[in-house]
């Protein structure tokens, strides 16, 4: 009876020793997975910041005023006369001269 006792406990030690073993190397296993997760993101945030570097410097060139102005020559756009330019707001320019509070002053200055 002596030696099934100790039989069933060497199998008992044996199985858990093996359950142990299984679980240090499924934990390691995963823990290699996430590293190379880890470093595949790593890899991909640097390539996005890289590409968005780029595509930030590409809109300041492509709106660079000799940018545009090229772009607007082929379209056939030219520069308007110098009097052709008229600003819609309604206003008429004696109206529009002067509104600030330093310029009402100079004017209250000048009516005196």
């Amino acid at each position: 009876m002596l030696k099934k006792k100790t039989r069933n406990l060497r199998l008992a030690v044996l199985g858990l020793a093996c359950c142990a073993g299984f679980v240090y190397a499924w934990q390691n296993l995963q823990a290699v997975k996430l590293g190379y997760s880890i470093e595949r993101l790593r890899r991909d945030i640097k390539d996005l910041e890289s590409a968005n570097t780029y595509l930030k410097k590409e809109i300041q060139v492509s709106l660079s005023p000799e940018k545009l102005e090229a772009a607007a020559s082929k379209l056939g756009m030219v520069y308007p006369e110098p009097g052709a330019v008229v600003v819609m707001d309604g206003a008429r320019p004696e109206e529009k001269a002067g509104r600030g509070w330093l310029a009402r002053l100079f004017r209250l200055n000048k009516s005196s």
